[in-house]
């Protein structure tokens, strides 16, 4: 940072933000006309913040009440304009929000471009970085500014490279005026029609007058957007296109809804509200600093985005408006919380959103797996807390499973449990692959008994908090001694053979255990093997083998647990052995075993050379 002037600071973007602004620059984007509306979109967040804001002070809005937005052009000029007399930005707030990642979520945008392997930047204004937008039809942009609380106000310009300008510079009303001086490839929007049909598009139902002004003719400015609130209206004077505009509007997300959830609720409690189920699943769906996206109302006064008491964080994908009569108009964000009136809309509308979806799993169940897939891993978060939905969200589950190629719910699985079966058993791996292959899925395959496959890393932190389903307790086969000799298919009897070496079996655990005692809890003859050799499992009491993955994976301190060794007693390797225990050396027979069997669980060996020099010397001798 230096001063160039007196009054006029030249300071350098953080790192963050230059790398978004030569993503914007440099993006092949197709939708251009989106930095109108994340412009018009922050206009009004200023307009609502304001409004909230006189509710406790309530002659800050002086002689200028009502709240607008105001849009000009000028092609001869090449500029657009767009001014609200919301609540302003200081010096500070200009350098926090337009120059630092401090109070954006510009990084987090980054990052998920390159996940997404895509430069469509449509979605810019989830991350709280829609500002930047202005940059793909802008060479030049310019805000001036005044917070509505003080005397001073500023001018900040950049070209969008690596710095920017801000001076203190005399504005006589509050609010913000941004400034942009148009690119030749970006001159289609000095046209006023273009710009009225983008601002019909995206900002029909903005809760304020938006104005657009033709600097270059003596027509007056004329007011495009409705601004009635949908949701106030009657659902038989609503079109379907004004849903989706509006859902775009407030969600950000630029899918058709999947659901449209609009009612009113009368009773001891009156509220009104407009949810959305979306189609798509959002790229912050998993950022853990995302918050849900219903907009509190009291009496159309917008009173906050950031209730988080309003709608449970395992629904934060449910975009939506709630407008209620029973709040008070002076209340605080802090009031918000422990609110008995929250708290009763908070149970309602999740309710509502729950039976709706229950009511798409029954009635559609193409459209209900397509959603499931999306959104089930965070409905699964649900299950984790305690609250009184567990109920509802047990029925909507769906797993992939050993039984069937269809996804099965607990009361498919129920339905197919073989006779005398006393558990729901699965299997939890993240990696789906590994399980389909998995040696501990053997005798189940064989004797058909249903394995349920949990799959998201979530499932292994709900099944701590549900241990059972109905009466049926949740069992891991990959936990334990499992034991399902009397259940399904019965296997064929054991040859006369395989009897006369079970000597030299025993012999061969006995062995194990002693050899590897530093490293196994204990060896066992194993009920689940068919076509594998031996496979390791948790410890009844212990962690379960993929939930110690998981733990390992996010740096959680975890001790290492021993496991259990389980042999095929069957397996042609198991025997071969055991009738030459005395041909080979036993350190190293013992390790090989070991090694194969954590391969088979998909961890990777310690040593690897070790591996190959023991399995050779076993087949040299």
């Amino acid at each position: 940072m230096e001063n160039s002037t007196r009054n006029k600071e030249n300071l350098t973007f953080q790192a963050e933000v230059s790398k978004l602004l030569d993503l914007v620059a440099n993006s092949l984007y197709s939708e251009r006309e989106i930095f109108l509306r994340e412009l018009i979109s922050n206009s009004a967040d200023a307009c609502e913040k304001l409004r909230y804001l006189a509710l406790s002070k309530k002659n800050i809005l002086g002689e200028s009440k009502i709240l607008e937005i105001k849009i000009k052009v000028s092609k001869k000029r090449k500029i657009i304009e767009i001014e609200d007399n919301g609540i302003g930005m200081s010096r500070q707030d200009l350098i926090d929000n337009l120059g630092t990642i401090a109070r954006s979520g510009t990084n987090k945008f980054i990052e998920s471009i390159k996940s997404k392997k895509t430069n469509d930047i449509s979605a810019i204004g989830q991350f709280g970085v829609g500002f930047y937008s202005s940059y793909m039809v802008a060479d030049t942009v310019a805000v001036h500014s005044k917070n509505v609380e003080n005397d001073s106000s500023h001018l900040w310009i950049s070209n969008g490279k690596d710095n920017y300008t801000i001076e203190e510079l005399k504005k006589e009303d509050r609010g913000t005026k941004i400034s942009l001086n148009i690119k030749k490839d970006s001159e289609e929007f000095l046209d006023s029609m273009r710009l009225r049909s983008i601002i019909s598009k995206y900002s029909n139902y903005i809760p304020f007058p938006i104005y657009l002004k033709d600097l270059d003719t003596k027509d007056k400015e004329e007011k495009i957007n409705e601004g009635n609130p949908l949701w106030l209206k009657d659902k038989k004077d609503i079109k379907k296109e004004d849903y989706k505009q509006f859902y775009n509007n407030i969600s950000f997300n630029f899918d058709e809804p999947l659901k449209t959830i609009h009612f009113n609720a009368e009773g001891v409690i009156n509220y009104k509200a407009l949810l959305y189920l979306p189609t798509n699943q959002p790229m912050d769906l998993f950022n853990s600093e995302r918050k849900n996206k219903i907009k509190l109302y009291v009496q159309k006064v917008f009173i906050t985005d950031e209730c988080d008491e309003i709608m449970p964080n395992w629904l934060r994908f449910v975009p939506g408006v709630v407008d209620s009569q029973d709040i008070s108009l002076n209340i605080s964000r802090e009031m918000l919380q422990n609110n008995p009136v929250i708290d009763k809309i908070k149970k309602g509308i999740t309710n509502k959103v729950l039976n709706e979806i229950n009511t798409l799993s029954t009635k559609d169940n193409k459209k209900f797996l397509d959603f499931w897939k999306n959104f089930g891993a965070v409905i699964k978060e649900g299950l984790y807390e305690f609250n009184d939905h567990h109920e509802k969200l047990l029925s909507l589950l769906r797993f992939e499973n050993s039984y069937s190629n269809n996804s099965m719910s607990l009361d498919d699985y129920v339905k197919n449990m073989t006779k005398d079966q006393k558990e729901i058993y699965y299997f939890a791996n993240t990696d789906k692959e590994h399980i389909k292959n998995s040696p501990q899925l053997e005798a189940f395959v064989e004797k058909k008994i249903p394995v349920l496959f949990m799959t998201d890393a979530v499932d292994e932190f709900w099944l701590q908090n549900i241990r059972k389903y109905k009466e049926f307790e949740f069992k891991s086969i990959s936990k334990g001694k499992v034991d399902i000799s009397n259940l399904g298919i019965k296997q064929k009897d054991k040859k006369e053979s395989n009897k006369k070496i079970n000597n030299k079996i025993n012999d061969l655990t006995s062995l194990l255990k002693k050899e590897l005692k530093d490293k196994i809890s204990d060896v066992i003859i194993s009920g689940r093997l068919v076509k594998s050799p031996v496979l390791l499992v948790a410890e009844e009491s212990g962690m379960d083998i993929n939930m110690e993955k998981l733990m390992k994976m996010h740096n959680q301190k975890t001790p290492e647990s021993k496991k259990v060794l389980e042999i095929n007693a069957e397996h042609p390797m198991i025997i071969k052995i055991s009738e030459n225990l005395n041909n080979f050396d036993h350190k190293k027979v013992s390790q090989i075993i070991l090694d194969q069997a954590n391969i088979l669980d998909g961890n990777i060996l310690s040593n690897p050379s070790s591996y190959m020099e023991n399995l050779t010397d076993l087949f040299i001798k």
